[in-house]
């Protein structure tokens, strides 16, 4: 039933997804805050058919966490692709920043561009982090909110990472001087890593206190690692009694 359920929605989900890029297209004539009606839309519409098709729930909690006034990083923890889904509906005006190699996907690429999102050279050393820095204060500046992915990479439940997390986000911290909020979450158990199963269950995404500006680089970074993996202990795991 589950590979019923799994192939069910990822013919659809490709069909809804088409279906979105193609009847928002006139919003690329419209400024960028109507432009960011089709990332809304669109992963609003993937977690509902998560939910419909494969029987899986988003219980999000902590929202009271998050800053009232916007120009704020979402550092979370990354497990699988139904993340880069909830927050665009979790934190107002959100943008990404992501691995350059994505640019190649039709549309979706595009769409990110248009509304703010960052592609960076993992690569490009100091050139491409001062780009970084540069562009997110300007979208700080004009009341956006970032969410970056501190590992680099999505991590299977239960494994904790293998190395510290990027000094990237310490240094976006530390050159924007914005609040940071730390975000636990299990979504890999019901949204596993290359797999396109969906296996049926609750997950969590648990948001925690920011940690506010000030901090030392190191101090910032050990804080924030130490906040979400401690954090992640603690969520329970949907397949067990």
């Amino acid at each position: 039933m589950i590979w019923v359920r799994s192939i069910l929605f990822t013919i659809i989900h490709y069909i809804y997804s088409l279906f979105v890029f193609i009847i928002m297209l006139p919003t690329f004539l419209t400024p960028r805050k109507y432009t960011y009606l089709m990332p809304i839309v669109w992963t609003g519409g993937v977690i509902w058919l998560l939910r419909w098709i494969c029987g899986v729930k988003v219980d999000i909690q902590g929202k009271e966490n998050l800053p009232k006034k916007n120009g704020y990083i979402v550092a979370s923890k990354h497990q699988s692709a139904l993340e880069t889904n909830i927050f665009h509906n979790l934190v107002p005006d959100t943008f990404y920043v992501f691995k350059k190699e994505l640019l190649w996907l039709p549309f979706a690429a595009e769409y990110a561009l248009k509304t703010g999102c960052l592609p960076i050279d993992r690569k490009g050393g100091g050139v491409a982090l001062r780009k970084l820095l540069n562009a997110a204060k300007v979208r700080f500046a004009r009341g956006q909110n970032m969410v970056i992915f501190p590992e680099g990479t999505r991590t299977k439940p239960g494994v904790s990472p293998e190395k510290p997390y990027s000094p990237g986000v310490a240094l976006l911290y530390d050159a924007c001087k914005v609040p940071v909020v730390p975000v636990a979450l299990n979504t890999g158990y019901c949204w596993p890593k290359n797999s396109f199963l969906r296996y049926p269950g609750t997950v969590t995404v648990r948001i925690l206190k920011p940690i506010q500006p000030g901090l030392p680089k190191r101090e910032f970074l050990d804080t924030l690692q130490r906040n979400i993996e401690q954090e992640q202990k603690k969520l329970p795991n949907p397949f067990k009694k």
